[in-house]
């Protein structure tokens, strides 16, 4: 089956493979924790899989702020902001940024993503991507010695410790047949531990992997079903699967549904306002906490550009 794959890659489709295959076993081991999460997959690809920047109906601008554990004044506050198109028949790029803050941890990325499209039979495609870029990460220890209500401990540093910045990557590959999408993404692949600037402490950063598949079923000229299958992992965190589904009336308004690992349950909605400009809200909580305590609320504003303007 392989040999018949690339025997239909040409010689140029195959230089631009290598070259991605070639940094991605540059790349070190998979450790770490989880990636803050996100729910707007449904809306914009790129939040799913890096491979799909460049790739998907249209260049994009997207921002979106989650609230997790919204009961708990410290719980996790995440800001992401997106784009992506495709420069060229076959290629895409995407940048991204993410800031996220939970308590006095607060960690930012920003990412650079380029991907290549092979088709290596009529319609099956395989979407390749390599994303590189920088995290950094800071401990705010001065919103603690600000707060009245601290009693301040002697035995810690009244200022916020910040990171070295350290150079992270991802790698991704999706495969598509029509309506069907299949895929993985290993993200935050880095070298060596990173420090503290001022400070003898080191860390290893967050790494882990996706895989997903999703399928549109067109029911009619006018509803669309589409169900998603999540499985997010990584060797020193536990892997759990993620379900959903969302239908679509005539692409312009949509409501989904989701379960994620042990009793989380949440659903979404939302509508093409104008022209391609997309809003689009979800909410979860968890059936094993208290509802007052675990609450997670994400807004979604996305600009589909080419609806504004003609593409060649």
């Amino acid at each position: 089956m392989f040999r018949q794959i690339f025997k239909n890659i040409n010689k140029n489709d195959m230089k631009n493979i290598l070259i991605i295959i070639s940094a991605l076993l540059l790349s070190s081991s998979l450790l770490g924790q989880q990636l803050p999460l996100t729910e707007s997959y449904f809306v914009d690809k790129y939040a799913l899989s890096s491979a799909f920047a460049g790739n998907s109906e249209n260049s994009s601008l997207f921002a979106s702020y989650r609230r997790d554990w919204s009961g708990v004044n410290t719980g996790p506050k995440t800001f992401r902001l997106s784009y992506h198109d495709g420069f060229k028949s076959k290629a895409g790029l995407g940048g991204k940024i993410i800031f996220d803050k939970t308590g006095i941890f607060q960690q930012f990325f920003g990412m650079a993503t380029y991907t290549y499209r092979v088709e290596f039979a009529q319609s099956h495609f395989l979407f390749l991507g390599l994303s590189a870029g920088f995290y950094r990460n800071t401990l705010n220890f001065s919103d603690y010695y600000n707060d009245p209500n601290f009693t301040t401990d002697p035995t810690m540093i009244n200022k916020d410790v910040k990171s070295k910045l350290k150079f992270v990557s991802d790698y991704s590959m999706v495969y598509s047949f029509n309506d069907l999408q299949a895929g993985v993404m290993f993200t935050n692949v880095n070298f060596g531990n990173s420090k503290y600037s001022g400070v003898d402490v080191k860390y290893k950063p967050l790494s882990n992997f996706l895989i997903h598949a999703t399928y549109t079923i067109g029911l009619n000229d006018t509803w669309y079903f589409t169900p998603l299958v999540i499985l997010r992992g990584g060797a020193d965190i536990k892997s759990f699967l993620e379900l959903a589904a969302q239908a679509s009336y005539k692409k312009k308004v949509w409501a989904s549904l989701i379960h994620r690992g042990e009793g989380v349950l949440g659903f979404g909605v939302g509508v093409n306002m104008y022209k391609g400009i997309l809003f689009n809200y979800n909410y979860n909580m968890s059936s094993n906490i208290a509802v007052n305590s675990f609450q997670n609320h994400e807004i979604t504003l996305g600009i589909n550009l080419g609806d504004f303007m003609k593409k060649d």
